[in-house]
């Protein structure tokens, strides 16, 4: 079995570390690692949504699907779903910029999944591989856990859980996990449950990422709850109309009163 020189799971945690606020008010994700020492804890107000310092934009990753072609950069990665069969050699995949899926939004597929990571063996430096789930469904999503977690950490890869419907803090399983993946219906993620799954994830030092991101209100929400990464359909399908929208967007949240919940 391979095994890398460095656990995704350090990488994880290193990007969650940048990704913090200093006292200034700028991203700790724009500056050098040698400055980290000098950022603060980030703040949030009575509705457990993070309070962002003016300046504090592109807070967090969006992953977009191998099938697009929109250009990657310090704030755009790869997102790797099973049954696309991208040939990883031609995605540039850089450290702390990718993560791969499990594809069970759209229907899991067991044999695609396992030949998604053998594929993509070679390739280290990813923020989690996603553990197979069941959409809106606690219950099921953590049955699916011990097998499949195993398995993605017997490769040496950082799994994700998903936060589903009904899930409660104390059922995560908060030292098996190299990231939380907020997942569930949509009544769900915009709810407090979810938001305080979030801060005891940060307060942890684990990545979140939060799926499904398609509009301002849910981008808004994922990132005033500490968010790391996002993704979402609208931005893989037609990235060169959505992707520029989060600058408009982050300039309206800046601007705008308080979103109360």
């Amino acid at each position: 079995m391979f095994v890398p020189e460095r656990r995704s799971s350090d990488v994880v945690r290193e990007m969650s570390a940048a990704h913090r606020v200093y006292p200034d008010g700028v991203c700790a994700h724009s500056r050098g690692s040698g400055e980290l020492s000098e950022m603060r804890s980030e703040s949030y107000n009575a509705h457990g949504l993070r309070e962002l310092p003016r300046g504090c934009l592109s807070a967090m990753i969006v992953l977009v699907s191998g099938a697009t072609g929109y250009p990657r950069d310090a704030d755009v990665g790869h997102l790797v779903v099973p049954k696309q069969w991208n040939d990883p050699a031609t995605l540039d995949l850089q450290p702390g910029r990718w993560a791969m899926d499990n594809g069970a939004f759209s229907g899991f597929d067991a044999g695609a999944f396992v030949r998604m990571l053998e594929a993509y063996a070679p390739y280290r430096g990813e923020l989690f591989v996603t553990a197979p789930d069941v959409v809106a469904d606690a219950a099921a999503t953590r049955a699916l856990w011990p097998f499949w977690s195993l398995l993605i950490r017997g490769i040496g890869r950082a799994p994700a859980f998903v936060a589903q419907d009904g899930l409660s803090p104390e059922q995560v399983p908060w030292t098996e996990l190299g990231a939380l993946f907020i997942g569930g219906s949509t009544a769900y993620k915009e709810s407090a449950d979810v938001r305080t799954l979030c801060g005891i994830a940060k307060s942890k030092g684990i990545w979140v990422h939060w799926g499904r991101v398609n509009g301002k209100r849910r981008y808004e929400l994922a990132l005033k709850s500490g968010c790391d990464s996002i993704d979402g359909t609208g931005f893989s399908m037609f990235p060169d109309t959505n992707i520029p929208k989060i600058a408009d967007w982050e300039r309206q949240i800046q601007e705008q009163p308080e979103l109360l919940l």
